[in-house]
């Protein structure tokens, strides 16, 4: 009975392994991406080994040293002289220190989340073998300058935007600068998206200029394919958005179609137009103030999305389709 059933099982066992193109074994992928915790590395270093690290930091990814101390901490990489006395008064500021104190106890947080990155660039690296791929991962802080940056090479996340909305760091940020909407997006369980969509926005799906469609066409092909990379973040972590932000979003997909659509929007070259509907924000500008934001960004997820699921493209053929042929399969809900 059971030789049998083996081939039947062996069958449905195959089918169902092929029922989802884009599952990856991450386990099985052989790729090497480094964990750096950039801020202690250097916060704790005597004055020549911060002169070895940042020569070494310069000659291996360039860009992302200008972003992280000239850009971000204000800090020269001119001089050896300059270079030292910056970080010196940095690490010396009251406040620094106080953010310092609070980045040290969040070891766990950052080794999850570099796992979870990793786990998105292996994905990536199976279903794209093509597709450039970041080697190093670094966990820095940059003076609340940015979430997320990435160079051709590297990943930066300034881990201090992700203590939370809560934590006496960022309850600490001045109001006029730092909105409300702006500290509850410090939250911790947006890092692995930030970082995986800087990536992927960087280096493999730039930005557009044609239109308001094929900007939400391209930002619903990066949202799709965090999906498929990091499966293990729900699609709303993925948009920054809550739960309930997300549901509303759900709710209103048609409705927003049909206010483009009424208002001619979606072949328009605007750039405070696609401000106002791609960026993020208290809300989306031009709808109820008790929508999310971003909500450009929502639906051109939506439409990639439905596109995915009847076609099931292979990664590069997405990335390469133009926007006009997926917007034209889209079939708006009822």
């Amino acid at each position: 009975m059971i030789r049998k059933l083996s081939p039947l099982l062996l069958l449905i066992g195959l089918f169902s392994c092929q029922s989802d193109p884009y599952q990856v074994d991450v386990d099985n992928v052989k790729l090497s991406v480094q964990y750096n915790n950039l801020d202690s590395a250097f916060r704790y270093a005597h004055d020549n080994q911060r002169l070895r690290q940042i020569k070494a930091l310069l000659q291996t990814d360039f860009d992302l040293s200008q972003f992280s101390f000239p850009y971000a901490l204000q800090v020269s990489t001119q001089t050896d002289t300059a270079f030292l006395n910056g970080l010196k008064r940095l690490y010396a500021h009251p406040f620094n220190i106080q953010v310092s104190q609070a980045l040290d106890k969040q070891e766990k947080w950052r080794l999850q989340t570099f796992r979870e990155i990793e786990a998105g660039l292996k994905r990536l690296h199976f279903l794209a073998p093509k597709a450039p791929i970041a080697k190093h991962i670094y966990f820095s802080y940059t003076q609340f300058a940015a979430s997320a940056y990435a160079s051709q090479k590297g990943i930066v996340l300034g881990q201090e935007r992700y203590l939370g909305a809560t934590h006496p760091v960022i309850s600490a940020l001045p109001p006029q600068q730092f909105y409300e909407w702006i500290k509850e997006g410090m939250a911790p369980e947006y890092a692995t998206s930030d970082a995986l969509l800087s990536w992927l926005s960087t280096n493999m799906l730039k930005t557009t200029d044609e239109n308001l469609a094929s900007e939400m066409i391209r930002w619903g092909k990066l949202l799709a394919l965090l999906e498929i990379i990091c499966p293990e973040v729900d699609m709303h972590r993925h948009l920054r958005y809550s739960e309930q932000d997300f549901q509303w979003a759900l709710k209103a997909e048609r409705g927003f179609w049909e206010y483009l659509v009424d208002q001619q929007f979606l072949f328009k070259t605007d750039q405070e137009l696609n401000m106002n509907l791609l960026n993020e924000g208290p809300y989306t500008i031009g709808l109820p103030q008790e929508s999310p934001d971003r909500m450009g960004r929502f639906l051109g997820y939506r439409i990639v999305k439905q596109y995915i699921e009847a076609n099931e493209p292979s990664i590069p053929a997405l990335l390469q389709l133009p926007y006009h042929q997926i917007l034209k399969k889209y079939e708006v809900p009822q």
